[in-house]
């Protein structure tokens, strides 16, 4: 959706200067961006906004002037870029139409608005709410509940039965896996990520909730309300994610762990089953503990070698890596 640069000031309630009649059709880096397109730059960037040739460059609040460029001057560009894009890349609404060879079951509710894509399957007493997007394979289970302005990329699948069994003997028995999975208003879940049903209960993707590619979500498992979960993270069941967390790429999360509010988890950290995580600080390694104890304990281990040489030397002795 075609915007002027004044437009685009008015919408990120920056400062413009320069053109104010400047077209702006889409959005691009600063190195590819063209008169057409919108781009931003970070102070550290501020230079190469002088070169490039966007037809308007969103750039932090007091920079120096760029001499005959159009700007916009904004606190975050970041963040004032990403909601400019959010207008610049809107898809004008297309006539809504169902495929000759689409299949539906009639229990299944699907609100105005939703995108379903191609290969798609969803299940009987599944509810979609308005303006969702279900790319391509997307799988979702019977009795799934998904909110509004939901978007599931292809290959996803939503309340596949959990990873529950009980040893009889040699042999294992499955445990019911009965429950469902509850995910609310503007989450994203990325391709081919799986989070499992709820085996008594329910499993719960709170609102706003950013979800990667290839993400394991077992049962039970309640993940807190605007959190970010990174790529080949796992998460055991009936665990407890608090709000507003980022979890990094690789991490591991037993079973029945909780994690308090604003906790960081950095990548391949991993928490063992039944840790009660303290939320406000950044973790790292396995078992996850505070970044700075991790990095000292690391730095003791990259030493470990000099130290054990040098134990042997005051010992008298030699290793065979002195001979």
């Amino acid at each position: 959706m075609n915007q002027t640069s004044r437009q685009i000031a008015e919408l990120v309630r920056g400062e413009l200067i320069g053109a104010e009649d400047v077209v702006l059709v889409s959005v691009a880096s600063l190195r590819n961006a063209g008169p057409s397109d919108l781009s931003y730059a970070e102070a550290k960037f501020h230079g190469e906004a002088a070169q490039s040739k966007a037809g308007c460059v969103i750039v932090s609040a007091g920079s120096a002037p760029l001499a005959n460029r159009t700007v916009i001057l904004v606190r975050n560009p970041k963040l004032a870029f990403a909601n400019a894009a959010a207008v610049l890349l809107r898809k004008s609404e297309s006539d809504p139409a169902i495929h000759s060879t689409a299949v539906m079951d009639p229990s299944a509710t699907i609100g105005a608005g939703t995108r379903v894509g191609a290969g798609c399957v969803v299940g009987r007493n599944v509810k979609i709410g308005i303006s969702c997007v279900l790319y391509p394979r997307v799988v979702v289970y019977p009795g799934v509940e998904i909110g509004n302005n939901v978007i599931i990329h292809a290959g996803a699948v939503i309340g596949a039965d959990g990873f529950g069994f009980v040893k009889d003997g040699e042999k294992y028995v499955p445990f019911p896996q009965v429950g469902t999975v509850i995910i609310e208003d503007d989450v994203e879940i990325g391709a081919n990520t799986c989070i499992d049903r709820g085996s008594l209960e329910t499993t719960v993707i709170r609102r706003g909730t950013k979800i990667d590619n290839l993400v394991q979500i077992a049962h039970n498992v309640e993940i807190g309300e605007h959190t970010v979960i990174a790529a080949q993270t796992g998460i055991s069941g009936s665990s407890i994610v608090g709000p507003h967390s980022i979890i990094a790429g690789q991490v591991g999360i037993g079973e029945h762990a909780r994690l308090d509010a604003h906790t960081i988890l950095g990548g391949q950290a991993g928490v063992l089953n039944g840790k009660h995580v303290r939320g406000g600080e950044i973790l790292w390694g396995t078992p996850a503990r505070p970044l700075k104890e991790f990095l000292e304990q690391q730095a003791h281990l990259t030493r470990l070698p000099k130290w054990m040489k040098e134990i042997k030397r005051r010992l008298g002795l030699r290793g065979e890596s002195d001979s």
